[in-house]
């Protein structure tokens, strides 16, 4: 096992590693609000991923997770693989033409069920491809280093380990934290490519055009860049004062929309309503205290002006 001699330790649940063809990672390491890694946990579950590696290290935060079961387990970071013809088991509806984050291609998806797809004439095409030929890697974890400078040495080890597999290209997913709750949390989005960035608009991600993304959900990007491996970094809007599924949902459904694949969204709707309540009951109780409105049940003007605060600015945040 790891040690402060070997701080990295990649236990595989197989023998031999999967054969998978030229794979997505998608990663949300833990940040403020774990806006990424719900996300990231949620596909994990309606795809049926299956489990790759755990990653172990010294660099971690020294505790322990409690699991459902009650059981105990060191915090770790994972690693699942979905092959193609399980995702179009699970993508039968919202088909739609998305760009190939790898080439700055287009990809052309099956027709809709709901009718035809449109164009999008901001994607320039260079070659075809359609995402039934690619398979998914799902990177989670309880952690991210807490040692300065440990999450380089993580994230190069993890892209050593996927690069074997000729990852296409990165999707990370992280908070983009304003510090003021919102009624409807944009996404923003930066890529490694200003390509990509023009097809933003196109999926309703707003742009980034400064600051910096701190921990892992940044770095990996970074770095995966100066391997040749091209990607997105995609961040759901929200307050930092809550664990948001709120933020999160948004999150996937404009991940779902551009990899062209959809999932049942029933629990995390579900998830997400209760964030609402959460962050309705946190608002009652700032303003009670702030004797702004008594501690009650707000009046529907009231609420319009919790939910939807004026004069805050949308790209004055930090984000993780």
């Amino acid at each position: 096992m790891f040690s402060m001699a070997k701080p990295i330790e990649i236990v595989f649940s197989e023998k031999k590693t999967p054969s998978l063809n030229s794979p997505y990672l998608i990663c949300g390491f833990p940040g403020t609000g774990l806006v990424g890694k719900l996300a990231v946990d949620y596909l994990i579950k309606e795809l049926g991923a299956i489990h790759m590696a755990d990653l172990f290290s010294s660099y971690f935060s020294p505790q322990v997770v409690i699991q459902a079961d009650g059981t105990t387990s060191i915090v770790k970071n994972s690693l699942y693989y979905v092959k193609n013809n399980n995702i179009n088991k699970t993508s039968k509806k919202n088909r739609k033409e998305i760009k190939d984050i790898n080439n700055v291609q287009e990809v052309q998806l099956n027709q809709s069920i709901n009718g035809p797809t449109q164009s999008n004439d901001s994607l320039k095409p260079t070659t075809s491809d359609t995402l039934s030929s690619k398979d998914l890697i799902l990177l989670t974890g309880d952690s991210q280093p807490v040692v300065p400078g440990a999450e380089y040495l993580l994230s190069e080890q993890i892209l050593d380990l996927i690069t074997k597999f000729k990852i296409s290209n990165i999707y990370s997913l992280a908070s983009y934290v304003t510090g003021t709750f919102v009624h409807d949390p944009k996404i923003y989005g930066t890529a490694t490519n200003p390509e990509m960035v023009k097809s933003f608009r196109s999926f309703n991600i707003s742009t980034l055009d400064n600051g910096n993304i701190t921990g892992m959900n940044g770095l990996i990007l970074g770095l995966g860049k100066l391997r040749g491996i091209e990607g997105i970094c995609l961040l759901g809007e929200t307050s930092g004062y809550v664990i948001d599924a709120k933020a999160s949902k948004n999150l996937l459904e404009i991940l779902n929309n551009v990899l062209g694949i959809h999932i049942n969204m029933d629990e995390m709707n579900k998830r997400s309503k209760d964030t609402e309540i959460l962050i309705k009951n946190l608002e009652q109780q700032m303003m009670a205290k702030s004797g702004q409105f008594p501690q009650s049940v707000p009046t529907e003007e009231q609420e319009e002006d919790l939910m939807l605060p004026q004069n805050r600015k949308s790209n004055m945040g930090y984000i993780s």
